[in-house]
């Protein structure tokens, strides 16, 4: 026989009594279960994780504010490498997310078939509703995509459109003349006018991707300013994807919000770079076997977006049009600051150190003498090859300071994995940051910290060894597919300034400013300059 309770609005079980009586008690006293709700979620999760034994912030172990403040700040890189400093190998940055320090811990984290999937902080960077190689998150379809984009990424593909990288270096070429004509053959050029050669540099990597992915320049240079304001925009869209993709849902609240589309100024097809996709792709239809992608009124060179086209021809079901839009729209936001961030860096770094900086210009004089690069003109990939030290600036250069400031982030297993001799639990999202693995003591030696080009020459095996353990360009099946073409116009206009011109830092004590958004944003690189005779 069930027992119930006599009310003034009928007969309830005693259960429901209870829990009538307890609403109306939280009800009663909100203010104060809130915030015992709240805290007691906040010790649960710091106090009875899996994670709990990891050392780190006290805000990062109960709450994901310690990432977004520290993304926010826009110098995580630096955090990171404070925390690991102080903390050691494992640090806990978030309830359910550590960061590794250990290169071979990275290395697992990204090989083929450890099943290491990512985050859902990749799906924040757009488009959403097709994503690219870098934001596709379901490994099927990565490979998919990525298996037609390597053709024409490949490095022979690439130095087929060298040709329109040396016609980018010549405007860029001409431009340095006009501001280092005052100076030309004087041994102190340091009254001559300021030149910001960072952004020289930025411009020159959007408008080689013009002429590389769509046959046009986006004319940066010629302009000689950020057109359309092109790369702030860019630059404000990799801020948002980095803070808000530690907390991904946001996303579909924020950017991805419905209402967004009812204002104008918050469509983001008005932006420059997807304006002129949207348009290579729209005059180059409709795509058949006859044109195979390239514009009919154009010169018949077969850029990326052709390349990416004809792809699509061969498989339109695993590569569709909204895959070539993706692909080749996706180049332009990934390869144009992070290139630039590369260049930016290694002028700093070489023009910084003297010492380096002169036996720099001791290899290019060889060079020139003993007829490995010509005296003038532009310098191919195979010349560029044959200047070790300039080699070895470069590699340096990308260890010191990789153009990526953000972790790379993946799940572990639900089965659990071991990383670096750590056991952790399936669910578990691990973090790497290149700014910290590349100052592993036990790869690169006890002087890791410091840019020293001659560590790359002193020993081939040792060398081979930390090539292995380097992550500027991502590493295994995630290796950023646009590698070849970044090294290919490095290799061309750097070796051409260095040949061509003397510089010298404006503010030699000063330090380059980095904003690590996504990829590191830095400003400040202004130098004097002086054609060579």
């Amino acid at each position: 026989m069930a027992v119930t309770l006599e009310t003034d609005n009928g007969t309830i079980s005693p259960t429901r009594a209870v829990l009538s009586g307890v609403g109306t008690l939280l009800l009663s006293y909100w203010l104060v279960t809130l915030p015992v709700l709240f805290v007691s979620r906040l010790l649960y999760k710091r106090y009875a994780s899996p994670l709990r034994k990891y050392p780190g912030p006290w805000l990062a172990s109960c709450s994901r504010l310690w990432k977004v403040l520290s993304t926010a700040s826009t110098h995580t890189h630096h955090d990171h490498i404070a925390l690991h400093k102080k903390y050691g190998p494992v640090v806990r940055i978030a309830p359910d997310e550590v960061s590794v320090a250990s290169p071979e811990a990275a290395r697992v984290l990204l090989s083929a078939g450890k099943r290491f999937y990512k985050t859902g902080f990749y799906g924040v960077f757009p488009p959403p509703e097709n994503p690219d190689i870098f934001t596709e998150v379901r490994e099927d379809v990565h490979a998919q995509k990525k298996k037609v984009a390597n053709v024409p990424y490949g490095m022979a593909a690439m130095q087929q459109l060298s040709p329109f990288i040396n016609d980018t270096i010549e405007v860029l070429i001409r431009k340095l003349d006009g501001l280092a004509s005052g100076n030309q053959g004087m041994n102190d050029f340091s009254k001559g006018p300021v030149v910001d050669l960072g952004n020289w540099l930025h411009w020159f990597a959007f408008d080689v991707l013009g002429e590389v992915a769509f046959s046009r320049s986006f004319g940066f240079l010629e302009e000689g300013r950020d057109v359309d304001n092109a790369i702030k925009t860019i630059d404000d869209s990799q801020r948002y994807n980095g803070i808000v993709g530690q907390v991904p849902f946001l996303d579909h609240f924020l950017r991805r919000n419905p209402l967004r589309k009812l204002i104008p100024a918050l469509n983001t097809k008005n932006a420059l770079i997807t304006r002129m996709a949207l348009e290579e792709l729209g005059r180059r239809k409709p795509f058949d076997k006859e044109s195979e992608g390239k514009w009919r009124g154009g010169d018949g060179r077969q850029d990326l977006l052709a390349s990416l086209i004809k792809g699509h021809l061969k498989d339109p079901e695993r590569f569709s049009e909204g895959d070539v839009f993706a692909v080749a729209h996706g180049a332009i936001f990934a390869g144009s600051d992070s290139t630039a961030s590369t260049m930016q860096s290694f002028f700093w770094q070489v023009l910084a150190d003297k010492r380096v900086y002169a036996a720099l210009t001791d290899e290019f004089d060889t060079a020139v003498k003993e007829g490995r690069i010509p005296p003038t003109g532009n310098i191919s990939w195979n010349e560029a090859q044959t200047l070790p030290y300039f080699q070895s600036c470069l590699k340096e250069a990308m260890r010191v300071r990789p153009a990526v400031g953000l972790n790379i982030t993946r799940l572990v297993p639900p089965e659990g994995a071991e990383l670096d001799g750590h056991f952790f639990p399936g669910g578990v999202t691990i973090a790497a940051n290149g700014w910290v693995l590349h100052r592993d003591r036990a790869v690169f030696g006890s002087d890791a910290d410091v840019y020293r080009p001659e560590r790359w020459l002193e020993d081939p095996e040792e060398a081979k060894r930390m090539e292995r353990y380097m992550f500027q360009f991502g590493g295994g099946s995630h290796l950023c597919i646009g590698r070849n073409l970044a090294l290919l116009e490095i290799n061309k206009v750097i070796p051409r300034l260095l040949r061509d011109y003397r510089f010298e830092l404006v503010h030699p004590g000063r330090e380059l400013q980095a904003h690590a958004t996504f990829f590191v944003v830095q400003e400040g690189l202004e130098v004097y300059i002086a054609k060579k005779m």
